[in-house]
């Protein structure tokens, strides 16, 4: 007999690792991210890290689930996974995992590598469900009423699995506890994750512990590493998840409430931040609990603080807090925003999130290029796209997006904005011209016009999207930064056979797409003459120090020169008369590496140029 109970572990994140371009099984449910805080720990009572291989009086089961010739037994190792999903194709084992004491070994199950090694090909619907446990030795925790266990861990799955630990103190009535959390399918989990389980109402004070570790899988693989029961103290609460969107507690058909990394004023004011926890009891005590946050400018000055209403907290318990008032910003840029959980008795580590209050982009990516995702591929055409929440009804002129380095310039790419309706699909509004890509594209920011522009509604959800060819060596390929919400990123699979799904079908993924939305003025990638001083030349660009303009006019004028950085911001301006054939040198040494634009202009016409500072 057994009892499943929800999740209650505390996954613990140290790092994480860029999904490659793998597709993501398509989910419909608010999935909350993982805690980046770490744990605490007691003095252990039992301890295992695999230091002398597998332990003496542990037992392994393995069963093929179909009847089929592939097992999986639990084993020691020092390397990971052999599976075929690896970027070397099997040739040769991934990375182990990064636990403390990696280096003296591990346990791994690699569900991957047996199928492939029986079935000789990659992943595929003849790979079959391995079952595969390991089970403990018994473990006296006579004389402590409240235990916890503990382990590091590392995972890839797929299919919706879960990766159970089970308790038990007599070897034949088995409570589980599912430890993936809220991991997304086809992207491993955090290098490693620590987990901590109260598991007092079970092994508490008894002389006969068991521990059942294991799943039945089809792919990829887990490890498990430095095994430990603690003392659970009486006061002990966690706080797992902290966002600034409203995700949680809004409902879908209401937006997605997402925490957007950069935010125009005007829908900020239109929908202020939101804050929310998700908290967890792991100590043996009930705590009156409550969420607190702060939130400092740019300058490190407090700028706005709230809290929750107090909840009873129950030993094992976790329950979502939402703080009292949400922040209304009255100045553009930097928001930092710490979070954390207290009670009568005891309080959490803070979680840091931020925002960028901008002018005129919508952002959800970290601006920070980690993978990508290829929209332009010898079998397809794909679309990626990322869903907006719209507040207050504004005019979209242009989309900008990172384009991968492993893009090849002269392949042809474009921008496109899709309507979300009630039934999360993605209906198509309008779109911009093609853009063949350049050399100095790569690794860069490219903006889209969106020819006569197209309002956004407040109240609705949109898609901003990329979208490329089929081309048998014209590679593109567009960043993406940062964990993404569920169902809120896609992929639209046009002949790649991606997933399970048809042609046109669309596939979430848990990265965000670095592609972002542009309202107010038009900045296009390259130049636009669109009058009598079309004749400039700006030069050397890209730059490390010094730009020089020349002006190749036949009379006086009266300019306005400006820089944009990519937020909208305004970073230099200059007024001036210029004679005849004029030169302007602007010194850009005190300048962040970046993508600028610039904007020249007289009282009728203007000049526009995306100028690249390395």
């Amino acid at each position: 007999m057994k009892k499943t109970l929800l999740f209650l572990a505390i996954l613990f994140s140290v790092s994480l690792v860029a999904q490659q371009n793998s597709p993501d099984r398509i989910q419909t449910n608010k999935i909350k991210k993982l805690s980046p805080s770490f744990a605490k720990s007691q003095t252990p009572i039992w301890t295992e890290d695999f230091a002398n291989g597998f332990p003496a009086g542990w037992s392994t089961y393995t069963n093929n689930a179909a009847g089929g010739l592939a097992t999986c037994p639990w084993k020691h190792s020092y390397v990971g996974s052999w599976g075929y999903w690896n970027t070397n194709q099997g040739a040769s084992p991934a990375a182990a995992i990064n636990s403390t004491t990696a280096a003296n070994g591990f346990l791994i199950c690699d569900p991957d590598s047996a199928n492939h090694w029986n079935y000789g090909q990659p992943s595929g619907t003849t790979y079959e469900y391995i079952e595969s446990y390991f089970t403990t030795s018994a473990i006296d925790l006579s004389g402590y009423p409240n235990v916890s266990l503990e382990f590091q861990q590392t995972f890839r799955f797929n299919n919706g699995l879960n990766l159970k630990v089970s308790i038990s103190n007599d070897s034949l009535m088995w409570t589980d506890y599912n430890v993936q959390g809220n991991a997304t399918n086809n992207s491993q989990s955090s290098d490693p994750q620590f987990v901590s389980l109260n598991i007092s109402s079970i092994a508490g004070n008894s002389s006969s512990v068991y521990i059942r570790i294991g799943w039945e899988a089809r792919v990829y693989y887990w490890m498990i590493d430095d095994m430990q029961i603690v003392e659970t103290p009486a006061n002990k609460i966690e706080l797992l998840e902290a966002n600034h969107g409203g995700w949680y507690t809004t409902a879908t058909s209401q937006g997605f409430a997402l925490g957007y990394k950069f935010y125009p004023m005007n829908q900020a004011i239109a929908n202020p931040y939101k804050f929310e926890g998700v908290v967890a009891n792991l100590g043996a005590l009930t705590q009156n609990t409550r969420l607190n946050v702060e939130a400092l400018d740019d300058i490190g000055a407090s700028v706005f603080s709230s809290t929750s209403n107090d909840t009873l907290l129950a030993t094992m318990d976790t329950n979502i807090f939402v703080a009292n008032n949400a922040f209304t910003p009255s100045n553009t840029g930097l928001y930092n925003f710490y979070t954390w959980s207290s009670s009568d008795s005891t309080q959490t580590d803070t979680i840091n999130t931020s925002s960028i209050v901008t002018d005129s982009v919508y952002g959800r990516d970290f601006d920070n290029y980690q993978s990508y995702w290829r929209v332009g591929r010898n079998c397809g055409g794909m679309v990626l796209g990322t869903y907006y929440d719209v507040y207050d009804t504004d005019n979209l002129t242009s989309i900008s997006a990172y384009v991968s380095p492993i893009s090849v310039p002269g392949a042809k790419i474009f921008a496109a904005v899709y309507e979300i309706d009630t039934n999360n699909d993605k209906i198509w509004l309008t779109q911009s011209d093609d853009y063949t890509i350049q050399t100095t594209d790569l690794d860069n920011w490219v903006t889209f016009e969106i020819p006569g522009g197209v309002n956004l509604m407040a109240g609705s959800s949109y898609m901003a999207a990329i979208g490329g060819y089929a081309h048998p060596v014209d590679t593109s390929a567009i960043g993406v930064s940062g964990d993404a919400w569920t169902s809120t990123c896609y992929i639209q699979d046009n002949g790649c056979n991606i997933g399970s799904q048809g042609f046109g079908d669309w596939y979430w993924i848990s990265k965000v797409p670095m592609i972002r939305m542009n309202f107010g003025n038009v900045w296009t990638t390259g130049i636009q003459d669109k009058s009598s001083i079309n004749q400039i030349s700006v030069y050397p660009n890209p730059t490390s120090d010094k730009v020089t303009i020349s002006f190749n006019n036949n009379k006086a004028e009266q300019l306005s020169i400006s820089l944009k950085n990519v937020l909208g911001k305004t970073i230099f301006s200059n007024k001036q008369s210029i004679a005849v054939n004029a030169k302007q040198v602007i010194d850009l040494t005190t300048f962040s590496k970046g993508v600028y634009i610039l904007e020249i202009s007289t009282e009728k016409d203007s000049f526009y140029e995306q100028l690249i500072v390395e």
